[in-house]
């Protein structure tokens, strides 16, 4: 079953005729196979088709690979000889992208007595060595049926950090920027380092928020995977540890239902910022939250939410939801996510639910 082909056909005699079996029994012979049958009454509810025949102490995963550049022959080596060491075998494969192989979705029987922890440990060691993602998940109706996705908004649906973007044009870029990288590290408490980084743009102008929407860079894919998830009936948010006008201006230019972030205090002649925020702060925890009270408000389960990020202050949401994503993430936030993508693209996503290129494709006319 691990390391051997193996082939299963249900046939129907229309006579008593037993030849065909000793037939059969030579001609697997002279392959070095072996030929074993069942007889099935009448009565016997049969499956309808190979891959829904039922295997003992096992469950099904569903495995993406991906690699933007294509799959590697050793990866593959490597790939197929974790499979075979954890007993794990394919029932059923599908490449999901044209021209160079690079994505397939794999249909997995797995043991269940495997440690999924270990074999999730195994799988980011792998991805790691080779530059190639590895998503697993339970192969179950879900998968095929999300209906929310929670993006945070920097580093992930746009490229940089906003409040690094306001630093720079308040002149204390590189004070506020190393307090961003220990915070999206998780070296130090979200809510204490967005205090600190605030107080710092006391006396900035309100204008800097025009400038920097005007200067923002939408991550590859971002309007392509929002445009195809929306016409299949998706739910789409932000939530964001940055500020509420720029989220507002990117739920606006990709078409999401939802956007929370976080105010700053302005003066009281409204031109400058007083270097404090207003209102409950949005943190990791507070993130989770909201994701909870969206899939509240639109009548999903949490198995139907999908959650992606890539600082440590989106870990909770990411284990919140059913399917959680981390984006060209920071090291720790890779090794505790169940589901990675280290590809310049967020239209990838649309492959950890099993999409192809031709299925897109249709998505778009």
């Amino acid at each position: 079953l691990y390391h051997n082909v193996t082939f299963g056909v249900l046939i129907t005699l229309q006579s008593d005729n037993v030849d065909l079996f000793r037939d059969l029994s030579e001609a697997a012979g002279k392959w070095d196979g072996t030929l074993s049958f069942d007889i099935h009454g009448k009565q016997d509810p049969l499956p309808k088709s190979i891959e829904d025949a039922p295997y003992e102490n096992r469950v099904k995963y569903t495995a993406t690979v991906l690699n933007q550049y294509g799959l590697s022959s050793k990866f593959l080596d490597d790939w197929t000889k974790l499979l075979l060491r954890e007993k794990i075998s394919v029932e059923k494969l599908q490449r999901l992208n044209e021209g160079k192989l690079s994505c397939v979705d794999y249909k997995l029987s797995v043991p269940i007595e495997t440690d999924l922890e270990s074999l999730r440990q195994e799988l980011f060691q792998l991805s790691m060595s080779h530059g190639t993602d590895v998503a697993l998940q339970p192969y179950d109706v879900y998968r095929k049926h999300k209906r929310l996705v929670v993006f945070d908004m920097d580093s992930t649906l746009i490229q940089q950090e906003v409040i690094d973007e306001i630093a720079r044009l308040a002149g204390v870029v590189n004070e506020v920027a190393a307090i961003t990288e220990s915070a999206m590290n998780g070296e130090i408490d979200f809510k204490e380092s967005l205090r600190r980084r605030v107080s710092l743009l006391k006396g900035t102008s309100v204008d800097v928020l025009q400038t920097v929407k005007e200067n923002l860079i939408f991550t590859e894919g971002a309007h392509f995977l929002c445009q195809a998830l929306k016409k299949i009936g998706f739910k789409l948010a932000v939530i964001s540890g940055g500020f509420i006008p720029l989220a507002k201006h990117v739920k606006n230019e990709l078409g999401l239902d939802y956007a929370f972030a976080n105010q700053l205090k302005v003066s009281t002649d409204g031109k400058t910022f007083t270097g404090e925020t207003v209102g409950p702060i949005i943190d990791g925890e507070r993130k989770a939250e909201l994701l909870e009270v969206i899939a509240q408000a639109e009548n999903v389960t949490l198995d139907q939410v999908i959650a992606v990020g890539d600082g440590a202050n989106d870990l909770w949401m990411l284990a919140k939801a059913g399917l959680g994503i981390a984006f060209n993430a920071k090291p720790r936030v890779q090794e505790k996510a169940r589901a990675r993508i280290n590809q310049k693209s967020l239209k990838y996503i649309l492959y950890l639910l099993g999409y192809s290129d031709d299925d897109t494709k249709q998505l778009l006319l």
